[in-house]
């Protein structure tokens, strides 16, 4: 971590602002949340990079921070690797992520958030009725 503080401080930076962007986006209901959604739920590549890969990014931040500490206290060799190779795992995820793939619905906020309000059908996906119906009785509520 000597050689190079500012990009620890980069990974660092990095990985606490994509945790508590996909935590907010995808598990609260505020009006940054709603944004968020709302920005990432244009099309599918948009919604898969928010739900799989930033997940990916974020991870290779921290993973990233714990290689900088482990080789200050010289870990093995073998711990190192096996950190690289996660690494390498998680850059082919987020590659995966900018296919225009469907991903399982856990994974994707506007479904998290149809979960959380009753809003899904009996086969589990979103009922495009009650979603309809249910915005509608909320656009008064809020302007963004």
């Amino acid at each position: 971590m000597r050689e190079n503080p500012a990009g620890y401080l980069c990974c660092l930076a990095i990985a606490l602002t994509g945790s508590v962007t996909w935590y907010v986006e995808m598990f609260l209901d505020g009006k940054v949340a709603r944004l968020w959604r709302r920005m990432n739920g244009r099309g599918r590549i948009g919604q898969n990079i928010a739900a799989v890969g930033a997940p990916a990014i974020t991870c290779i931040s921290y993973i990233a921070l714990c290689v900088g500490l482990l080789k200050e206290i010289a870990a093995p060799g073998w711990l190192l690797f096996t950190l690289a190779c996660l690494m390498m795992l998680l850059v082919f995820v987020f590659l995966l992520s900018l296919l225009p793939i469907r991903f399982p619905n856990v994974l994707y906020a506007d479904w998290q958030y149809a979960k959380r309000h009753g809003l899904l059908d009996e086969s589990g996906n979103i009922d495009q009725e009650a979603w309809v119906l249910h915005h509608a009785q909320r656009r008064g509520d809020t302007w963004w």
